[in-house]
């Protein structure tokens, strides 16, 4: 893909999260507006405070960049500061008057008509302000169209004063985190099982219609575990609707979503589409198999840079299943055209899980079938 943002318009976002001071200024000098916004609403001021660049964040507070000003999740450059651990930017950020929302609200068990659900509650101060809301309504408004055994089904919105409060079933089984947290590596049937569930559920996603669904941030926390044992996948916060004409291609600036899942090809700000869904799924299933993620020791920007500039990609144990293995090496393969789709997936997870059956099976034995 070719990375959108170094030239043009976008290149004080482009210079911004690099930390080049230089082109920062020419930049300003040459008319661009300090809160020049990308695809996401995320300034230049967010992207400097995200990728830690104190004197970037400086210079862009001194030329007149608004220290509050909200992407379309509701998070403000202190937000992105604090998530990152960015200590120093955040002390500059505070000092003029920074604030930080938090993210959308708390979650809590409700009952509702007898029934224990979970209900989000969006904050006050997100939801007063009409981008941010106007976003946030839209997609809820999608979300109540979505029904899949294998998405977390969306029930309702209250409004409660100025507090938007929105409800989804709950699953009291947590999320696929906490059971490789509980249980560490998974058996093959159970972990290729998990994997069919997980990208049925995708599939349903990059299938929609009229506009498909880049989800963005998938995750082992992002997919939850439902009393039958199977998984949903959640957390639509970042997901996509992909209105343009080219279905396959969106453009983005900002490094959305959890690094140590993202595809590299969104970490180098480029040109991006369904398939970094299939590099983040590419990098769950491993987790399966090997009972965790892999690079533990390293950050999260660290793994993600690794993976963009180096094409760093976990290892692949003798133990896994050899078409698994060639499954994963495509999922996660460089080129995001050379990735296999959610559809083709199901095709060979399905292989693969009936082959597991055929094993379990005595092929011979002195039982008479009557």
């Amino acid at each position: 893909g070719q990375i959108i943002d170094s030239e043009g318009p976008y290149r004080l976002l482009y210079c911004s999260s690099k930390g080049d001071r230089a082109g920062v200024l020419q930049e300003l000098e040459k008319g661009v507006e300090p809160n020049l916004a990308d695809y996401d609403k995320r300034t230049a001021l967010h992207l400097a405070s995200s990728e830690g660049r104190a004197e970037i964040v400086l210079l862009l507070l001194e030329k007149g960049a608004d220290v509050n000003s909200l992407d379309r999740w509701g998070r403000t450059p202190l937000s992105d500061a604090r998530s990152f651990g960015h200590v120093v930017i955040c002390k500059i950020l505070e000092d003029r008057g920074g604030i930080d929302p938090g993210a959308y609200g708390e979650v809590y068990l409700v009952k509702w008509r007898g029934t224990e659900i979970a209900a989000k509650t969006i904050r006050s101060s997100i939801a007063s302000n009409p981008r941010v809301r106007n976003s946030f309504m839209k997609e809820l408004g999608l979300w109540q169209k979505l029904r899949h055994p294998n998405i977390v089904q969306f029930l309702g919105v209250l409004k409660h004063s100025e507090r938007l409060i929105f409800l989804t079933e709950y699953l009291r089984n947590g999320s696929l985190h906490d059971i490789l947290k509980k249980k560490g590596k998974l058996d093959p049937p159970t972990a290729v099982a998990y994997a069919l569930d997980i990208a049925r559920g995708m599939n349903y996603l990059h299938h929609h219609r009229p506009h498909a669904i880049i989800h963005r941030d998938l995750t082992p926390s992002n997919v939850l575990q439902d009393e039958a044992g199977h998984l949903k996948v959640t957390d639509f916060g970042l997901s996509k609707i992909a209105q343009e004409k080219d279905s396959y291609s969106y453009k983005m600036t900002g490094g959305t979503g959890s690094y140590r899942y993202m595809a590299p090809e969104v970490y180098r700000r480029e040109s991006y589409g369904k398939s970094v869904d299939v590099f983040s799924f590419a990098l769950i299933v491993h987790e399966m198999f090997q009972g965790g993620p892999s690079n533990r020791a390293d950050t999260a920007v660290q793994v993600a840079d690794r993976r963009a500039y180096e094409d760093s990609r976990p290892a692949l144990s003798s133990l896994y299943p050899e078409p698994i293995k060639a499954l994963l090496r495509e999922c996660w393969h460089k080129n995001p055209d050379r990735r296999p789709t959610f559809e083709e997936i199901i095709f060979r997870l399905e292989a693969i899980q009936e082959s597991f059956q055929k094993k379990t099976v005595p092929s011979c034995c002195d039982c008479m079938i009557l």
